[in-house]
């Protein structure tokens, strides 16, 4: 093989490397509206929106795709978008995934384990253990916390999946269910608003 052709060859393994990788990363970050249109192109399609607000600014969305509404249908997929900086205006994508479902609520919390936010004096993940699951430890804490509630759960193949507890009075717990060795749990945010859309119309482009 001849210099040049050797390095013909490394430059198209360089190339293809780079490739992979920004196929791999997530979306660059955009407003909801083109990510809405972005993730279900072609006939018409409908969308559930979950805005949770803090202090009237709605950081975090979970937005539900569906090819129907007719009930028991479940979501096509889901995608979880954040704004990681105070004033940021557009959204990027912080997971999403096509299992998505509905926990039952706690009669009784098993566990005494408490959670917070930095500086609330309590630690904030849990690992899994023989003991419980962390993501259980996290949730069945929030439900306890914020009373009766609706739980909500997201999973993904290879990344994080989400947990949302809703309260009856709109306070909301989101949990992090990281896909990391020991299937670690996290307070991701908490706030007192959340903002509901179901069944939005997306109109083909």
């Amino acid at each position: 093989m001849s210099k040049f052709t050797r390095l013909l060859a490394f430059l198209f393994l360089v190339l293809a490397s780079g490739l992979g990788a920004a196929a791999q990363a997530d979306p660059v970050c955009k407003d909801m509206r083109s990510f809405i249109k972005d993730e279900m192109p072609g006939a018409a399609k409908f969308v559930d929106v979950f805005t949770f607000r803090r202090d009237r600014r709605g950081d975090n969305v979970l937005l539900l795709f569906k090819d129907t509404v007719e009930k028991g249908k479940t979501p096509k997929h889901w995608l979880f978008l954040n704004r990681p900086t105070p004033g940021m205006t557009d959204y990027c994508a912080a997971g999403r995934g096509e299992v998505f479902g509905y926990h039952d609520e706690l009669s009784q919390n098993p566990y005494s384990d408490k959670f917070g936010m930095p500086g609330s004096g309590f630690p904030r993940c849990a690992k899994s253990s023989a003991r419980a699951a962390g993501g259980d430890l996290l949730r069945n804490w929030a439900n306890d916390d914020l009373g009766e509630s609706i739980l909500l759960y997201t999973q993904a193949a290879d990344k994080s999946g989400y947990q949302f507890v809703i309260s009856t009075d709109q306070d909301w717990i989101i949990i992090e269910d990281r896909n990391d060795e020991d299937r670690t749990s996290c307070l991701y945010d908490r706030g007192t608003d959340v903002f509901m859309r179901f069944n939005f119309l997306i109109p083909p482009p």
